[in-house]
């Protein structure tokens, strides 16, 4: 038996079992392709014009003034924009967003869109399942993962021609016209999945890092680092309340100057016992996280207790990060997204022409066998 006919039955059994779940899981790629664009273009709505004669009110203010609505919530994080008019945001269970020249609240933001993009991510990854059964659907999004990317390594092979010529090759790269939809799906088949095959196995095998430990360790490994240990517990007495004796404002203030170039600086609210203050300082379009640095600050006196560029991350950690955004093509800015759009949109149709190619070799003779 040779190579070809031993890859190619795992091929089709794969592709005809994970059919289901990888149109999904495709179907929702695309729909999630410019999700971070959609969000932001709505949060524009927010945006007030600024006169030059006005400055925005003092982070600390803001949040005084406001003290009454967030009364008994908890604040998580704080963010502003390079952008004048952009409103400051505060997140909690729900975002605030605040005119940062008069302190009002705006709103809430495009609630109903990110619910929308929300339960598009959760049918992407868990088939919208809650609960228990988020773990059973987990496990078979996560089979079709690897199915998928079984079907894309052995189609690489199987898509070459037995006889290497020019004539075989133009054959398989080029979309040509055909006399039969059978040709044409065929066709359409080998060009679409040779030349989408390198983009779908970095998006593919990224997701299986989300799906299974062992491949998240397997990026650290690969790193030549220890894969950091999860749910460690804490020995450590509880510590006392830390003194705020420095303002946020200040902090931003100096957060602001630490880097040129920033679009977004995000401060992660701190608890009672944290001893410095967190601030997360974007030069990208949020995600990119090449181009984020983590600088923290003393609650104390505000002098810097660490500055982490992403450059002075270990290998693995930047691998990891990296990961995340891969998946999604955002890592790469707006190509790699529209890219990672494309080349899901093209597994679909791959999907298609897959099943209807093994539905005319192997159904229907037998059915009209049957009939006759």
């Amino acid at each position: 038996m040779t190579l070809h006919k031993i890859l190619y039955w795992p091929h089709l059994l794969c592709g005809v079992l994970a059919a289901v779940l990888i149109l999904i899981m495709s179907v929702t790629g695309v729909l999630l392709t410019y999700e971070r664009q959609i969000i932001v273009w709505a949060e524009k709505t927010y945006d007030r014009p600024v006169s030059s004669n006005i400055d925005p009110i003092n982070i600390d203010e803001i949040l005084k003034i406001n003290s009454d609505k967030f009364n008994g919530i908890e604040i998580r994080s704080v963010k502003i924009s390079n952008d004048p008019e952009a409103p400051l945001v505060i997140s909690s269970k729900e975002n605030y967003y605040i005119n940062r020249y008069s302190g009002d609240i705006l709103g809430n933001g495009p609630t109903k869109l990110k619910a929308f993009f929300s339960e598009l991510r959760s049918m992407h990854r868990w088939l919208s399942m809650e609960g228990e059964n988020r773990a059973v659907a987990r496990m078979f999004t996560g089979a079709a993962n690897l199915m998928f990317l079984f079907i894309v390594l052995s189609g690489i092979y199987l898509w070459f021609p037995r006889t290497l010529n020019w004539r075989n090759i133009k054959n398989i790269l080029f979309f040509r016209k055909t006399k039969s939809t059978r040709a044409r799906d065929f066709n359409w088949h080998n060009v679409m999945g040779i030349w989408s095959a390198i983009p779908l196995v970095v998006i593919i095998s990224t997701a299986s890092v989300f799906y299974y430990s062992w491949a998240n360790n397997l990026v650290y490994t690969l790193a030549g680092e220890s894969p950091p240990v999860r749910g460690s517990t804490n020995n450590n007495p509880p510590q006392t309340t830390i003194i705020q004796n420095v303002s946020f404002e200040s902090m931003f203030q100096k957060a602001t100057q630490q880097m040129d170039g920033w679009t977004t600086i995000t401060m992660s609210y701190p608890k009672d016992a944290d001893k410095d203050v967190r601030f997360s300082i974007d030069t990208g379009n949020g995600g990119e996280p090449h181009k984020k640095s983590d600088l923290y600050l003393s609650r104390d006196d505000g002098k810097i207790s660490n500055w982490e560029p992403f450059s002075d991350y270990s290998a693995g950690r930047r691998a990891r990060s990296m990961i995340r955004f891969l998946h999604t093509g955002e890592a790469l800015g707006l190509v790699g997204q529209t890219i990672a759009g494309i080349v899901s949109f093209v597994a679909i149709i791959m999907i298609w022409t897959g099943l209807a190619l093994a539905y005319r070799k192997y159904i229907k003779p037998s059915l009209k066998k049957k009939t006759a």
